[in-house]
């Protein structure tokens, strides 16, 4: 399997972060699912995480550590899952390697990869 790359000539989609509002949920249409995503940041340890939890109430994913350039979920192959890849990473510099309370939902983003099967 491997990741599509970003034409950044089309619309870039991605999952906005507003991390003013942390810890907060929020509900999200992903292809053909929606899921609840809740956005919590861990103030020892200086990082942020994810939850998430289908339509039904099932918790798929909790505690998930937001790190930079590294898929969400491990790229999980299951239909409970969002059918994209989710990886949070910065399109517009090369000086991004990290999340951080100040580039989270800014310059770091939720961007969604559609996944390919060859």
């Amino acid at each position: 399997m491997a990741l599509q790359l970003i034409d950044l000539n089309a619309d870039v989609k991605y999952i906005s972060v507003d991390v003013s509002r942390v810890p907060y949920a929020f509900t999200i249409k992903l292809t053909d699912k929606t899921f609840t995503f809740t956005i919590k940041y861990n103030d020892i340890g200086k990082f942020f995480t994810v939850d998430l939890v289908d339509v039904n109430g099932n918790v798929l994913a909790f505690g998930e550590v937001v790190r930079y350039g590294r898929p969400l979920f491990n790229v999980v192959e299951d239909e409970r899952f969002p059918i994209p890849v989710i990886i949070p990473c910065c399109i517009t510099s090369d000086d991004t390697s990290e999340v951080t309370w100040d580039n989270f939902g800014r310059d770091v983003k939720l961007y969604l990869y559609d996944r390919r099967t060859e």
